[in-house]
């Protein structure tokens, strides 16, 4: 198979800070960024309100050898928007020194939350759980699999 599923959050205008959040705490690389503004530049009927020319339309962001999608709309408009607990991400390496600068350097922020202090337990040498500012949930893991 020739494709890749990429984990897309829709963040209600707290885009472009979770992007510059996810640079700095993640060293997160931006790919792809394109604001309300710039989209109406390339497509004169594309609307949205006032005051919104920052928010982001799309953007792609690669963190390690993966990419993570952030826009500000919800993807079922037929429900409204709402942070959830029903997905995280799950950042994972064998490299335990890897896992552990990462969990030291989000957790530098102070509006995030730890949920689970990072240390062993039964299935990890090294296994956190933390909610940074926009809901989103990440799960810090020392894997020993090979996957």
């Amino acid at each position: 198979m020739n494709f890749e599923v990429i984990p897309f959050l829709s963040l209600n205008g707290q885009a472009a800070a979770a992007i510059a959040f996810y640079e700095e705490y993640l060293g997160a690389k931006v790919i792809f960024k394109k604001t309300y503004q710039e989209m109406k530049e390339m497509v004169p009927n594309f609307s949205y309100e006032e005051g919104k020319d920052d928010y982001i339309t799309h953007s792609v962001l690669e963190i390690g050898r993966n990419k993570l999608m952030i826009a500000e709309e919800e993807m079922d408009t037929t429900q409204p928007w709402q942070q959830g607990n029903s997905f995280s991400l799950c950042i994972q390496s064998k490299d335990y020194n890897e896992i552990d600068k990462l969990y030291r350097s989000l957790t530098k922020h102070k509006e995030v939350t730890v949920l689970a202090p990072f240390e062993k337990n039964s299935f990890s040498p090294g296994y956190g759980i933390i909610r940074d500012p926009f809901g989103v949930v990440i799960q810090l893991c020392v894997t020993v699999h090979d996957f």
